[in-house]
């Protein structure tokens, strides 16, 4: 990527980078965008799997909902509103079961993705991000495959991986702020710690120690292909009971029928706590897999058909997709946008609507577009 100067830099394209990019440009902000994502494609913890030896696989390896804690209002009934008149998402109405230590289907536990009204993306989540980010594409540019190298703030200017200069930064997610990005990314010192000293905003000051509080979320989803099958019976999601989570190191499994009727599943395996850091990143990935692998034939006993069929089942490979989540209510709002320094968040662990909740990723972003803007 050449070097170049934007108004506005947004690290991450998941739910809540994209849906500020839409914000802004509907409230008609004329500034240049620069995001940079690690991944592939837009999404985030809503991304779509795609294979390029099957142009028509599709499999939402993260979330496979967008969950609120109640009926949306305001902007984002209007929102969310608009996303389902065009068609790009429907109620999730979809069976939900649950698993107990023994492997017996029973009634799903409670939880709070559960409790309240839920969208499905269509055809796929990766739909919902890519339909935000279309909506603020002019005079956006994506950097997919990018990694932050390097930050710094230079009179007044940010300086990212690529050259790129920007006179706002923000982040859609935690991981530049966060202690884990010591050993994540191999870091000395916080990056937004190093790049802004403490005591140039009392804002970002209070918003990095609000952010080192945070307990750091892992999941391993290993994703899997089973072949053509009858499903008239197969429910969407798992969810394990918290005695069985226990047992298996499981949270929930996500069955996504295919074209041909070949079925797609995403077991969404929880951590052990082993460090991660780059070098041993790709052994861990490996361990993970042959684990979750190894306690499928018992968490699909509830269904025979599927459990036959784990033999020929062909592993996709694993996910690893981490996040900052907070113990109960979400950081201030108070905190999403620091004027001294240029910078801001968004992203569900803002807002107090609870961890993994679309409704707080997008509320946030709605939130700092209006921070941005003013």
């Amino acid at each position: 990527m050449p070097g170049k100067d934007v108004d506005l830099a947004v690290i991450g394209a998941g739910l809540s980078g994209c849906a500020l990019v839409a914000a802004l440009r509907r409230r008609d902000w004329q500034g240049t965008i620069q995001i940079l994502e690690a991944g592939r494609g837009p999404g985030g913890r809503c991304a779509t799997r795609r294979r390029r030896d099957d142009p028509l696989w599709r499999l939402d390896h993260g979330s496979p909902t967008l969950s609120f804690h109640a009926a949306p209002r305001g902007q984002l009934l209007e929102l969310m509103t608009s996303l389902q008149q065009r068609g790009v998402v429907r109620v999730d109405d979809d069976p939900v079961v649950g698993l107990d230590h023994l492997g017996t289907a029973v009634e799903a536990p409670e939880h709070p993705l559960l409790q309240g009204p839920r969208w499905r993306g269509v055809p796929n989540m990766a739909s919902v991000a890519e339909i935000l980010l279309s909506d603020g594409a002019e005079g956006v540019d994506v950097g997919f495959g990018e990694r932050i190298q390097s930050l710094s703030k230079v009179d007044g200017c940010w300086l990212l991986t690529g050259g790129v200069h920007a006179a706002k930064l923000i982040l859609s997610g935690t991981l530049l702020a966060h202690p884990r990005s010591l050993a994540m990314l191999g870091w000395r010192d916080v990056p937004l710690r190093q790049a802004v000293p403490e005591g140039h905003d009392p804002v970002l000051d209070a918003a990095l120690e609000w952010i080192a509080e945070l307990n750091a979320s892992i999941r391993w989803n290993l994703m899997l292909e089973f072949p053509a099958a009858e499903h008239d019976r197969l429910p969407r999601q798992i969810w394990l009971t918290p005695r069985a989570q226990s047992h298996f190191g499981v949270e929930r499994m996500v069955i996504q029928v295919q074209q041909c009727n070949r079925i797609g599943l995403v077991i969404h395996g929880l951590d052990d706590g082993v460090p991660i850091t780059p070098e041993t990143q790709p052994e861990l990935l490996k361990a993970q897999e042959q684990r979750l692998l190894s306690v499928l034939p018992e968490l699909l006993r509830p269904w025979p058909a599927l459990q036959r069929m784990v033999p020929d089942a062909r592993s996709l490979g694993v996910m690893r997709w981490g996040a900052a989540q907070p113990l109960e209510q979400g950081m201030p709002t108070t905190l999403q946008w620091c004027p001294q320094a240029n910078v801001g968040f968004c992203g569900d662990w803002i807002a107090g609507h609870g961890f993994g909740m679309a409704e707080g990723a997008l509320q946030s972003a709605l939130d700092l577009a209006e921070s941005i803007d003013s």
